[in-house]
């Protein structure tokens, strides 16, 4: 290959962990001060630029690098409908480590904005379901995803896949993001392509939002009342709530798999994506790769026992 990528994978850690530094304080901030426009500015800001800043500033090839490559229609079908049977698949996976770690002591829900009104509800697609979508998938599936690369496909996927997972520093949100970040992995890795990754992830959020919607109508007509859709579940609830989603992830996982498996007989996958180890250039301190999502996963640890200890 002529291409020699620059991106080592401790610059790429090294990216990773000031990033998560950055949305753990500044991040943390803005969306306290007003949640809508923090989490705008955490996503176009703190999480899309400084991959995009490094990349500029190494002279990369950014669409090369980051598989800006389009996305066939048909192509686009599948991961659309994947992604949604695949949702009950992540949140099964979730609830079991919920189930886990509910053992150890009882944790509090997470404020998350949910939309009440259409316009609400327009606006949180835009924010939760577009814009997550994009800069996320250019951080994970485009940035970190390609530096890990090096170590072959599946360690690339499912390294940048559990990064994303620690990421959202929530200990009742790791599990479902770790399923579909490997998920929306596959699935650039098939098409060759980011926009699989970023349809799928504004998929799977779009769903999340609109299942809030609904709620909220539900709730709004009195079918729910407040104290049942603010608490968080006891562990029998969650055990009974994993085994009533398993029934249905049997389903629909089943379809996703065999729908994934018709995709894969669609596309030609990228070769370059074996090939490409060879235009990676000399990994300068091999030492010292993995020392900033060390020093990540420690951080997440901590906070997770403060959750849990609240």
């Amino acid at each position: 290959l002529e291409t020699r990528y620059r991106v080592s994978m401790l610059v790429a850690n090294s990216v990773y962990f000031l990033t998560a530094i950055l949305l753990l304080t500044i991040g943390s901030y803005v969306q306290y001060k007003d949640i809508k426009k923090g989490l705008l500015l955490t996503e176009y800001v703190l999480i899309l630029l400084p991959p995009l800043i490094y990349l500029f500033w190494k002279r990369e090839n950014k669409k090369q690098f980051l598989r800006i490559n389009p996305l066939k229609g048909r192509h686009m079908i599948f991961v659309i409908l994947i992604t949604i049977l695949s949702y009950p698949v992540a949140l099964f996976f979730n609830i079991l480590f919920l189930v886990a770690v509910s053992l150890f002591g009882t944790i509090d829900q997470m404020p998350i904005p949910t939309p009440h009104t259409v316009s609400e509800y327009l606006l949180l697609m835009g924010i939760i379901a577009i814009s997550a979508g994009i800069c996320e998938e250019i951080f994970f599936r485009g940035f970190l995803m390609r530096a890990y690369e090096r170590l072959g496909k599946k360690k690339a996927i499912w390294i940048s896949a559990l990064l994303f997972g620690l990421f959202h520093f929530n200990i009742q949100n790791f599990a479902g993001p770790f399923v579909l970040g490997v998920i929306f992995g596959y699935l650039v890795y098939e098409t060759d392509s980011l926009f699989a990754g970023i349809i799928g992830h504004i998929t799977n959020n779009g769903v999340a939002v609109t299942i809030s919607f609904l709620g909220n109508l539900y709730l709004k007509n009195g079918f729910l009342s407040d104290s049942n859709a603010v608490q968080m579940p006891n562990t029998s609830q969650l055990i009974a709530g994993a085994f009533l989603m398993g029934i249905v992830t049997l389903i629909t996982g089943t379809g996703a798999y065999f729908l994934f498996r018709h995709l894969r007989q669609k596309t030609t996958r990228a070769v370059a994506f074996e090939m490409m180890q060879q235009g990676w250039l000399e990994e300068k301190l091999p030492k010292l790769k993995y020392l900033p999502i060390l020093l990540t996963m420690i951080l997440y640890g901590y906070i997770a026992f403060l959750q849990i200890s609240s």
